[in-house]
């Protein structure tokens, strides 16, 4: 997080991310899921591009579908996209702020027009919930990890993907890193950051994935943009991470600590 402090130095943070001042309100609406221009200056409409979502999060949908089938939510769900690339034996469920999107993402879930405390679910009542590029826009993500933590069941899994602003590509294009394009983007993790913050607040994170070789986007051309700094930085290795977690009770929280300490004192021992 230091390199990120330096970077943004103007900007308020704290110990889990980089605040950074937003575009005017956004409500989400019809206008939202329209054309937008993308980093690269390409023209887009989002709220068609069904299935160029679910080839950016194919990784974690062939995860979660691998799961025997449970309880899953979807926080930040759109029009229904990732609803619809999870398998029917799933109760899917979708929370969604914007009521042009949930009136579309309704017939692949049960969607909640809302915010995730508004929809007052049981305590650990999920057996996955799922955060697919949504913390970055929040001004306040660790209210909405902890509410997260209270619907899962205790070994759920927990998986957020964000983008990394302290990835290989951010330090080198510094400002003109492709992520920092979208104004609603106004919380700015690191990997290591995101990471304290997941087991601070009762996550065991298991594993870290970052798409990029197996994608559409690994190409000559884009590797060869990275000489060139005085352009948008373009897709590449770490833009862009995924953390699967699992949550952990305080006691295999402990159990855990005990052994990792156990391990590093044998270490130590065999060392000296």
């Amino acid at each position: 997080m230091n390199s990120m402090k330096s970077k943004f130095e103007s900007l308020p943070y704290n110990e889990y991310f980089v605040s950074r001042r937003g575009a005017a309100e956004v409500t989400f609406e019809a206008d939202y899921w329209g054309e937008v221009v993308d980093p690269d200056g390409v023209v887009r409409n989002i709220g068609i591009e069904r299935d160029h979502k679910r080839e950016l999060a194919s990784e974690e949908l062939s995860f979660i579908n691998s799961l025997s089938p449970g309880k899953f939510l979807d926080i930040g769900c759109g029009t229904g996209s990732i609803l619809e690339g999870i398998n029917d034996e799933w109760d899917k469920h979708g929370i969604e702020v914007s009521k042009y999107a949930t009136n579309i993402a309704q017939q692949y879930g049960n969607v909640f027009l809302g915010e995730l405390h508004e929809a007052k679910y049981p305590d650990e009542f999920f057996d996955v919930v799922f955060l697919f590029h949504v913390i970055e826009h929040l001004k306040s993500p660790l209210d909405l990890l902890i509410e997260a933590r209270r619907v899962l069941k205790s070994g759920g899994w927990l998986i957020v993907g964000t983008p990394d602003f302290d990835s290989a590509c951010a330090r080198r294009f510094g400002e003109k890193f492709r992520l920092l394009h979208d104004s609603t983007h106004i919380s700015l993790f690191s990997n290591d950051s995101l990471h304290r913050m997941l087991s601070d607040h009762g996550f065991y994170v298991d594993h870290t994935a970052a798409a990029f070789f197996d994608t559409k986007y690994f190409t000559e051309e884009n590797l060869l943009r990275l000489f060139n700094t005085d352009t948008i930085s373009p897709p590449f290795y770490g833009n862009i991470m995924t953390k699967y977690c699992k949550k952990q009770s305080r006691e295999e929280a402990l159990s855990r600590f005990d052994a990792l300490h156990k391990a590093f004192s044998l270490a130590i021992d065999g060392i000296c």
